[in-house]
């Protein structure tokens, strides 16, 4: 096996675990408010804010998940009324570049954040008062694999194209 599918694979494995441990994570705090709501009269401290915090672990991996797996939903209504060849191309290419500039966008943002949120103390969450910097970082993080997945299929649109 080839040093990038053993990084690759590697990767996807520990993109799964952070997400599934996010998923987790809001699952159980919401649990436990539920129960503590029930049985005890009093919720869970924190409870919007720990599931607002494990869902920056949760969506933008899964989004880098979602876009290697090409899951996303596709209208075929539009798209069917045009030839294979533009489809795969131009649709292709220009749905492409278009993700790429809107993650580029978005990366370059979260990079100006988190040298923010670094810098100035009081970047915390209003309730638990924990510091905002890690959590963007981890959805700079999460941009910036999604940005490597749809440039590697932006690539291979344009191979594509290339041998038709």
């Amino acid at each position: 096996m080839s040093l990038w599918l053993r990084i690759g694979r590697g990767t996807t494995t520990f993109l799964y675990v952070v997400a599934s441990v996010g998923l987790l994570i809001a699952m159980i705090t919401v649990i436990l408010n539920v129960v503590g709501r029930t049985f005890f009269g009093a919720p869970l401290l924190g409870t919007v804010e720990i599931v607002g915090l494990s869902g920056v672990f949760l969506i933008p991996l899964a989004m880098v998940i979602t876009e290697k797996k090409r899951a996303h939903i596709e209208v075929e209504m539009l798209t069917e009324r045009f030839s294979e060849r533009a489809q795969s191309i131009y649709f292709g290419v220009w749905t492409c570049l278009l993700s790429l500039f809107t993650i580029a966008l978005l990366f370059w943002g979260e990079v100006l954040q988190v040298q923010d949120a670094l810098v100035r103390p009081d970047m915390v969450t209003p309730v638990l008062r924990l510091p905002k910097a890690p959590f963007i970082a981890v959805w700079t993080s999460g941009c910036l694999f999604l940005f490597a997945y749809l440039f590697q299929h932006f690539i291979e649109i344009l191979a594509k194209g290339r041998k038709r």
